[in-house]
């Protein structure tokens, strides 16, 4: 099956120059229970997601501690020589960005970037990065996306006004998946569901909606994904683009069926440690592992001293 790949999710924004935030959304004629307001709240608790502003690409970015707000490359590349970070009510002045070395505006392999900024967060927690352990483990986990870019429903595609949204999805498929040929093997993917309509499951994709069904749009680029692990929402992702099978007609620009890619954080932590020194949390069970390994060499350890 062939896929075709369309723009990096915040290219409207150099048309429009704007900087809030959205999603598309399940329509009221499909879910009569489901409400704009609804994906408003669920955006309140990820206080760490703010408003990148400045030339080339606007956009969304993440606190991610100090001075350090990761977003995606597209959004970094063109604030290297400035730009603004807007998080809770303050303005931070973009110092100094980093982008991946491996990205470039051909497509959105490797679309992560950093900024540095002038001063640090003030009052606002930064998110904390997880580590599952393998790419693979992230399949089949329900996560939050979180951005600021163009509303809309599924049904009408984006459109404005502009608005801090939050929604849910399972995360189907890795970029490299056979059946999404030539999309970013450096991301991961969710589709958007229709309730009632399974014409609109793309393939190897949980085909249930989440109650807060939903797809990014331009302005959403560089907001993050999160996965809630024991109460604790963790950064997992970081928004890149938009995309639809061929196979999926009329699911382009945030219509049902249409795709979110993400790039896969665990793939890019030791590039994001030797930039900023900020290292994810481990997986439990791993850490679990660890302890229990130590206390086990230590009672070896015990047996061989005391015979």
């Amino acid at each position: 099956m062939h896929r075709r790949y369309l723009s990096p999710i915040s290219i409207a924004i150099m048309a429009v120059s704007a900087t809030a935030s959205a999603s598309t959304i399940i329509a009221p004629a499909d879910d009569p229970a489901v409400t704009a307001q609804m994906y408003r709240d669920a955006a309140q608790p990820y206080t760490s997601v703010g408003e990148v502003k400045g030339s080339g690409f606007g956009g969304s970015g993440v606190s991610i501690g100090g001075q350090w707000v990761l977003t995606a490359g597209h959004v970094a590349l063109s604030k290297q020589n400035g730009g603004t970070f807007v998080l809770g009510g303050q303005t931070y002045t973009v110092q100094s960005a980093i982008v991946h070395p491996n990205f470039t505006l051909s497509g959105p392999n490797f679309d992560v970037g950093l900024l540095f900024l002038s001063t640090a967060v003030n009052g606002v927690p930064p998110a904390q990065m997880y580590d599952f352990g393998s790419p693979e483990s992230i399949l089949g986990q329900q996560a939050t996306w979180v951005g600021y870019g163009l509303a809309g429903t599924g049904a009408t595609g984006q459109q404005g006004p502009f608005e801090f949204r939050a929604f849910t999805n399972v995360i189907d498929v890795l970029g490299d998946h056979p059946l999404y040929e030539g999309l970013p093997s450096t991301s991961f993917i969710a589709d958007f569901d229709r309730p009632g309509d399974p014409t609109k499951n793309n393939p190897a994709s949980d085909p249930t909606p989440t109650l807060l069904e939903g797809n990014v749009t331009p302005g959403d680029s560089g907001g993050g994904v999160f996965v809630t692990v024991a109460g604790v929402n963790y950064l997992v992702g970081i928004n890149s683009y938009s995309g639809t099978l061929d196979a999926m007609s009329g699911s382009t620009n945030g219509r049902y069926g249409a795709l979110s890619g993400a790039s896969h954080l665990s793939l890019f932590y030791p590039w994001i440690f030797e930039q900023t020194g900020i290292a994810a949390v481990p997986e439990p069970t791993a850490a679990l592992l660890v302890a229990f390994g130590g206390m086990a060499m230590l009672s070896r350890r015990r047996r061989e001293i005391h015979g």
